[in-house]
């Protein structure tokens, strides 16, 4: 079995991120394991690595909206596949992660021997993978898919400045949170509304919302 060099494990939960960790080191011995537990954190590991092989998403990851993290990583790493994993397992929730670039999805409850055979299947080529799912409904609006072609482009400076944008932050808020000039956050502004094709602070709220998930009302809180 051929391992990647290097696989990066971006979720919130730490405990998820560590029960991953032993199941890929066990299969890939050899391979360089990466965590993140935020957007930022994936970034960063992001610019300093080159060499990831494959990316295991949790689909409401802090600094995220949606799919936002999916369609960024994907745009700056076209050739690294990524598998989306959540406990919201809607079957449109699935659809919609595939149209927007993942190689394959999985359920934070799926057996280890799913998840290493689907890990195991998106590193030799394999894409739309979703073991023991359903990958139905609308799929992704043509909105929501040009969007993501938008944030496939941001910085990730810009990309932290859109999403504290859609948190309701004002510029001054955000140039604090990022420790820089408030002129350097209504550049960035400048940008992402010319990136977004949109005239206003509502406008692209309004855009990037087409990214969002709304968790089934019968779904199990994620493991802690």
């Amino acid at each position: 079995m051929n391992s990647p060099q290097a696989i990066l494990i971006a979720d919130d939960h730490p405990l998820f991120r560590s029960a991953l960790q032993q199941v890929i080191g066990q299969l890939y011995p050899q391979t360089e394991l990466y965590q993140a537990a935020n957007v930022a954190e994936l970034q960063n590991l992001v610019e300093k690595h080159t060499d990831m092989g494959l990316l295991l998403l949790d689909l409401h990851m802090p600094g995220a909206l949606g799919y936002s993290a999916l369609s960024w990583f994907t745009g700056h790493r076209k050739n690294t596949p990524v598998i989306m994993i959540s406990a919201n397992s809607h079957p449109e929730t699935v659809r919609r992660a595939i149209d927007h670039g993942a190689a394959g999805f999985m359920s934070k409850s799926a057996d280890v021997e799913v998840m290493a055979e689907c890990i195991a299947q998106v590193l030799k080529g394999a894409r739309g993978l979703h073991p023991g799912l359903e990958a139905t409904g609308k799929g992704a609006s043509l909105q929501s898919l040009d969007v993501a072609d938008a944030l496939a482009t941001l910085t990730p400076q810009q990309f932290r400045v859109a999403s504290m944008l859609v948190e309701g932050l004002l510029n001054k808020q955000i140039a604090y949170e990022l420790d820089v000039k408030e002129a350097t956050i209504k550049a960035h502004m400048t940008e992402i509304f010319r990136k977004l094709s949109v005239n206003s602070r509502t406008q692209a709220v309004l855009a990037l919302g087409t990214l969002s998930v709304e968790p089934p009302e019968d779904l199990a809180a994620p493991p802690a």
